[in-house]
């Protein structure tokens, strides 16, 4: 006999957010993508309060979860987008909330981006252990690989530069 272990409500919730997860593709429109993050809020919300869909139950959750979401104040400059776009959802603009959070994602992405480009290009504090193979290979220009690594052996052993091991 196969009897079915109970799942638990953290298990409910994760193969939820999977289901949605994996549930989007490429061509979806803005109004598709909002349908479905709306009903994910709600259903999440649902199983979060143990109740069934399409009860009346389920209704009283779900205007519930509209009112929040509609009345939802942060003082979180960070999250202005998001409350925006809930706000959005629950009074019925669910394409324009779509459109807002794609708009907030490009924007962020962005400033990762030139935030990354501009770290990239600061000046960086040498590699100890760069700066001794070209003080080893100015001292004498024509050393070959061999010489430079018994060089590199000899004065790490002997401590002459810190911050590296050998290994």
């Amino acid at each position: 006999m196969n009897k079915e272990v109970p799942q638990t409500l953290a298990d409910r919730m994760l193969e939820l957010q999977q289901q949605f997860c994996d549930g989007g593709h490429p061509a979806e429109s803005d109004a598709q993508i909002a349908d479905a993050i709306l009903d994910h809020i709600l259903e999440r919300e649902r199983l979060r309060h143990r109740v069934v869909g399409g009860t009346p139950a389920a209704d009283a959750v779900d205007n519930a979860t509209l009112s929040t979401m509609a009345e939802w104040d942060t003082d979180d400059p960070a999250l202005s987008h998001l409350e925006k776009a809930l706000r959005r959802f629950a009074s019925g603009r669910v394409v324009d909330a779509v459109t807002l959070l794609k708009r907030a994602i490009t924007t962020r992405q962005q400033v990762v981006s030139d935030e990354q480009r501009r770290r990239a290009s600061m000046p960086r504090n040498p590699d100890p252990l760069q700066e001794l193979i070209v003080d080893i290979v100015r001292r004498k220009p024509a050393i070959s690989g061999k010489e430079l690594e018994r060089a590199l052996h000899s004065e790490i052993g002997n401590g002459l530069i810190q911050g590296i091991d050998e290994t």
